[in-house]
């Protein structure tokens, strides 16, 4: 095989990986924008230093802002507790699921910043961009795209990671746990998703998992795939260390019928983590959902549990 069909298939793979793996990669950078390409292979322009922004996804209020940026409008949201505090008060553009392109157009925005994973946000992403306004669509799934989004979002707003002190602290307080649990074992978890439609059992690069992984725990699940359904029987023959429970929905509805189904059960109680009380129910603001700026308190949480006999300041 010759150099030049070597570096095309070399080529090909690196663009396979760009577009599925990567939440995006930087491919030029000037000093009034930046080109990049999605994790979905689309290319964008943003404009550095933007006057108006919007952002229709609320998990990235707390990242932009951390990035030194501020916004016009965002969305709707359950609570506003979660947010910067000078996002409080914005307008609102409508729901995640139902934004509004007409109330977006109308503030003539410099920026829109929408989640990737939608299908609705994609789609509004190609109307803007036919009347030439810049927009970008992110997944933000972990503390990883967290730290590549923060990197992002500070060179949008016309400085560098190194200088916004915020997201270094955070990041040293993330190192220093994970410095620390690597002397302390491997100790194996399983984590349930809880639900309105029933049981799964996460896996990969998930928000709960990515932690406890860097953390230096072991999935009983080896596996890249988000979420499987769950299997009581692997959970009894896998016989994890510490369960974690996630619930996304009526949080108290979901955790008695997790108790009823599943956890009343006499094999239940033979589970190394059931004997020794190493079953958790995790807050949704920091496992459910993207806690921003709260990542080391996610991550102290979650070494805690992990090694029962360390302290961990948070």
């Amino acid at each position: 095989m010759n150099t030049n069909k070597i570096m095309i298939i070399l080529f090909g793979l690196w663009m396979g990986l760009a577009a599925s793996g990567a939440n995006f990669s930087i491919l030029e950078e000037t000093g009034d924008s930046l080109r990049l390409r999605q994790f979905n292979g689309v290319e964008v322009t943003l404009p550095k230093k933007p006057k108006t922004v919007v952002i229709g996804y609320s998990s990235l209020i707390q990242v932009w802002y951390c990035a030194g940026g501020t916004a016009a409008a965002v969305p709707e949201v359950t609570s506003s507790d979660t947010l910067p505090e000078p996002a409080r008060q914005l307008p609102t553009v409508g729901t995640f699921s139902t934004l509004s392109a007409e109330k977006i157009i109308a503030m003539k925005p410099g920026l829109v910043l929408l989640n990737g994973r939608n299908g609705g946000h994609n789609r509004l992403r190609e109307t803007f961009a036919s009347l030439g306004i810049a927009t970008a669509c992110f997944k933000y799934e972990n503390y990883s795209d967290f730290m590549d989004l923060t990197d992002l979002f500070c060179r949008l707003n016309g400085g560098e990671l190194s200088q916004c002190a915020e997201a270094m602290e955070i990041d040293r307080r993330v190192k220093a746990l994970e410095a620390k649990t690597a002397k302390l074992g491997n100790p194996r978890f399983a984590v349930v998703f809880a639900a309105a439609a029933g049981f799964s059992l996460e896996t990969g690069n998930t928000n709960t998992v990515y932690m406890l992984n860097r953390l230096g725990g072991r999935n009983i699940i080896d596996a890249d795939t988000g979420r499987i359904p769950f299997s009581f029987e692997k959970l009894i023959y896998e016989n994890p260390d510490v369960i974690f429970i996630n619930t996304m929905g009526r949080t108290d509805a979901l955790q008695k019928r997790f108790r009823n189904d599943i956890m009343s059960q006499p094999v239940w109680r033979e589970l190394k983590a059931a004997k020794a009380g190493r079953v958790h129910f995790l807050p949704a603001d920091l496992f459910l959902y993207q806690p921003g700026t709260r990542f080391p308190e996610a991550f102290a949480q979650l070494a805690g549990y992990l090694f029962p006999d360390a302290e961990f300041t948070q």
